[in-house]
């Protein structure tokens, strides 16, 4: 396997952390984009210090601010030729709660960070992955399909990236690049932890919706909610393997959890759906 150029971003922890890992030990070539750059990375990628400046590189990158996608431009064109194999688009973090709790700037953040920032990366880097005949990886959430409650905002910006990732596939077809979805379930990463905001205004007395918000809190929080969730050396290793594949599906879902309402969105009556998501979440969730 021919060694390629890959970037990561969101690499500091969860899935992207361990897909950099896993990439490496394949023998690519990859940017990791971490907010704080080579310093903080050089930190999180320690057991790796051996690769750095050879076959591990890092870059300062906040997907809200696409100011700092600029630092890619010299490092492409100076290690690398101005070539790149992929972009593996994995930053992204969760808003949870009640719209009428969330603050506007709240909501506008998601989409800057799920949506936005992946969008404005792949416009930019489209110069350097059109020669390579190259590929883009977003990595969505299975609740991009299947909306469920207090996650609107999450899902919504998921939805909006894998129409957005739909639609780019045929524009891209003509130039051979390749664009693909992974779109997992629930895994244990620190996802519950570092990448999960509540709704601000929950906290407030005058909010009809803390007592849910904090349920759902708790829940992510529980120690055998953890243990119940599946390896995430899955995704990284799914992850390696269409940075690698020759020919990319346009949707990679992963996880039990996943495909069970992957089928439930696809294939049973809305009423249904509804009725059964409402149920799970006021006796599971909310315990009401």
């Amino acid at each position: 396997m021919q060694s390629k150029v890959i970037l990561v971003s969101g690499a500091s922890s969860g899935f992207g952390r361990l897909a950099v890992s896993e990439l490496l030990k394949r023998g690519h070539r990859v940017i990791a984009g971490v907010r704080g750059g080579e310093v903080r990375a050089k930190a999180i990628f320690s057991d790796h210090a051996a690769l750095w400046d050879k076959q591990l590189f890092a870059v300062d990158l906040h997907l809200e601010n696409s100011k700092t996608f600029e630092t890619l431009t010299p490092l492409l064109n100076e290690r690398f030729e101005g070539h790149l194999d992929v972009l593996v688009n994995n930053a992204g973090y969760g808003l949870f709660g009640s719209l009428e709790d969330q603050l506007p700037e709240q909501l506008r953040h998601q989409f800057d960070v799920n949506f936005f920032g992946p969008a404005f990366l792949t416009r930019y880097l489209l110069p350097f992955l059109r020669p390579a005949k190259g590929r883009v990886l977003n990595v969505s959430s299975i609740v991009g399909l299947y909306a469920v409650p207090f996650y609107g905002s999450y899902s919504a910006s998921k939805h909006a990236l894998e129409a957005m990732t739909e639609s780019l596939r045929f524009e891209l077809a003509p130039f051979d690049v390749q664009v693909g979805l992974i779109q997992p379930g629930g895994f244990k990463t620190d996802f519950a932890g570092r990448s999960c905001v509540y709704a601000k205004g929950a906290d407030l007395p005058s909010s009809l919706y803390t007592r849910r918000t904090h349920m759902l809190k708790r829940l992510f929080e529980t120690p055998s909610m953890r243990l119940a969730l599946a390896n995430p050396a899955r995704v990284s290793n799914l992850i390696a393997k269409r940075c690698e594949q020759a020919r990319i599906p346009m949707r990679s879902i992963i996880g039990l959890d996943a495909w069970l309402l992957h089928f439930a969105a696809r294939l049973i009556p809305d009423w249904v759906r509804v009725a059964l998501t409402s149920l799970a979440f006021k006796k599971v969730v909310f315990r009401e």
